[in-house]
C-alpha cells in the first residue's frame, strides 16, 4: 500500500511581464502537485484556522474531467 502524504497546494497569481506588485493578491492559478487545475469563476478557496498541532487543510472547488469511485484491493 502506498504511503499516504499530503498534497502541495500552489495558490498564484499569474502576472503579465511590466505588472506592478499590487498590496492585493489576486490569486489566477490553482495548482495541485504541481499540476494547473480549473477552478470555476466563482468558487472560493477555503484556508481553513492553522493551529498549533493540527494539519493544515484547504477546501478548493475544481472542474473534474474524470472522476472515478470503486473498490479496489489493497
Amino acid at each position: 500500500m502506498a504511503k499516504l502524504r499530503g498534497a502541495d497546494i500552489e495558490i498564484i497569481e499569474r502576472r503579465k511581464a511590466g505588472d506592478t506588485g499590487a498590496d492585493v493578491l489576486l490569486p489566477n492559478e490553482v495548482r495541485i502537485n504541481g499540476a494547473s487545475v480549473a477552478v470555476p469563476a466563482d468558487a472560493t478557496i477555503q484556508v481553513h484556522d492553522i493551529t498549533d498541532g493540527e494539519l493544515v487543510t484547504v477546501t478548493i472547488t475544481v472542474f473534474a474531467r474524470s472522476l472515478s469511485i470503486r473498490a479496489e484491493d489493497a
